[in-house]
């Protein structure tokens, strides 16, 4: 009479009967975590708690690439503060139309709709404004 195959696995450091299928997973289970680690120590993958010290958690000592660095913040804020000045040098009939198309998000065809001329003068009024507050940038940054 042939004999009937046992399969066993270690539990908590116990050895314990279970079904093919149990076993079968359990083997496949732990071949694929062992694979993930070969795959880690292959491509020198680190984990963050490996970089932590009595002084400092791991992720913080690394520098946060997506975030702007304190010159570039401060290189938009005067950025921002000349486009203002620039916008409010401006006569009040081409700041409203600069304020139309970029902060209020009007094309031109609607701008021009509104205020009753065609989109082909919006477009032209609308380059000749954006030439004069580069003039006006130019100027700005020569001090």
């Amino acid at each position: 009479m042939a004999e009937k195959e046992v399969y066993i696995i270690k539990v908590e450091g116990e050895l314990v009967e279970v079904s093919p299928e149990v076993y079968y997973a359990y083997f496949r289970m732990e071949r694929q975590e062992r694979g993930q680690e070969e795959k880690k120590q292959r491509n020198s993958v680190v984990s963050y708690d490996a970089l932590d010290s009595d002084e400092t958690v791991g992720f913080e000592t690394i520098p946060d690439l997506t975030s702007p660095s304190l010159d570039d913040l401060m290189m938009m804020r005067e950025l921002r503060h000349k486009l203002r000045c620039a916008i409010c040098a401006l006569p009040p009939g081409e700041r409203e139309l600069i304020q139309a198309i970029y902060f209020e998000g009007l094309s031109e065809r609607d701008y021009a709709r509104r205020k009753g001329i065609s989109q082909t003068g919006v477009n032209k009024r609308r380059k000749k404004i954006l030439s004069k507050m580069k003039t006006f940038f130019d100027f700005l940054g020569s001090f």
